[in-house]
């Protein structure tokens, strides 16, 4: 019997705990800086005696952290991309007025998707986030939904790049500790799945094959999918000239077209600028 078991199959019983009388009320766990509101022992519960003086057993806040972050681990979100939300997508970082107007409909897109989700769950339908030019915050803004969506619905959601996904694959082709059924089954069962630079492959059968195979269980299971891609649908057959990889990204995604302009540019010439005061703050 552990301890919680041993605590909570002593609540209500006063003929075990003595003169209830001389026991004070309140929280009888010790704090701990392991837990990170300082409440709990590290637990993620609180164990304390009530007015009548049993004991009873309580979650903490830091539970809920806790479970977010094993959420965000098990989600293979990328630690820069953590803790993300729409707020985040800064629609002032672009330039361009053109680039402005695009990032305002793609922000719009994202935030009514994520309002409507549950009716885009039932009808499986995900979204394609599409540029030609890198850094334009495609990746970005596919986490930042997810994240929203693990916070406002307590999904699985699940973020890899299409190139990890083959490289994960062909890796079983020599290890016995994992095969590629496992790694299929993950893809297909995430309550949804982003699937981040469709495009960027090279392409042969083999790889047209997984990802229709991916696309198909994920379509007939009704699982949204996000993908992200450095191409328009509409040029999806030159990449995969078998017409299967396009014909099913029509119908499970609704098309959203980034800015043609790269934010991590900009972005990263800001954090320069930030760095060189620091070097020269005392000139």
């Amino acid at each position: 019997m552990n301890r919680i078991q041993e605590i909570m199959s002593k609540m209500n019983i006063s003929n075990d705990m003595g003169d209830l009388s001389l026991k004070k009320p309140g929280k009888i766990t010790k704090p701990s800086n392991k837990c990170i509101y300082n409440e709990c022992d590290g637990s993620g519960m609180i164990h304390y005696r009530r007015e009548d003086g049993t004991e009873a057993m309580t979650f903490c806040k830091c539970r809920e952290q806790r479970q977010l972050l094993n959420s965000i681990k098990t989600a293979r979100i990328p630690k820069e991309y953590h803790h993300k939300s729409l707020e985040d997508f800064n629609v002032n970082h672009y330039q361009s007025k053109d680039a402005i107007k695009h990032a305002k409909y793609a922000q719009k897109v994202a935030s009514g998707f994520i309002k409507s989700f549950e009716t885009m769950n039932d009808m499986g339908q995900g979204l394609y986030i599409y540029s030609k030019t890198k850094g334009t915050g495609k990746t970005l803004l596919s986490i930042i939904i997810i994240y929203e969506l693990m916070m406002k619905y307590q999904i699985n959601p699940l973020y890899i790049s299409v190139v990890n996904i083959l490289s994960e694959l062909k890796n079983t082709f020599h290890q016995k500790e994992v095969n590629s059924y496992d790694i299929i089954r993950s893809l297909t069962e995430a309550d949804i799945l982003v699937m981040d630079d469709l495009g960027v492959e090279k392409t042969t059968d083999w790889v047209e094959e997984i990802l229709t195979q991916i696309l198909d269980e994920r379509m007939m299971d009704n699982k949204p999918t996000i993908i992200t891609s450095n191409m328009p649908i509409t040029e999806l057959d030159r990449k995969y000239p078998s017409g299967r990889i396009k014909s099913r990204v029509e119908k499970m995604t609704f098309p959203i077209p980034m800015p043609e302009e790269s934010v991590r540019s900009t972005l990263s010439k800001q954090e320069n600028d930030k760095v060189a005061k620091l070097f020269f703050e005392d000139e």
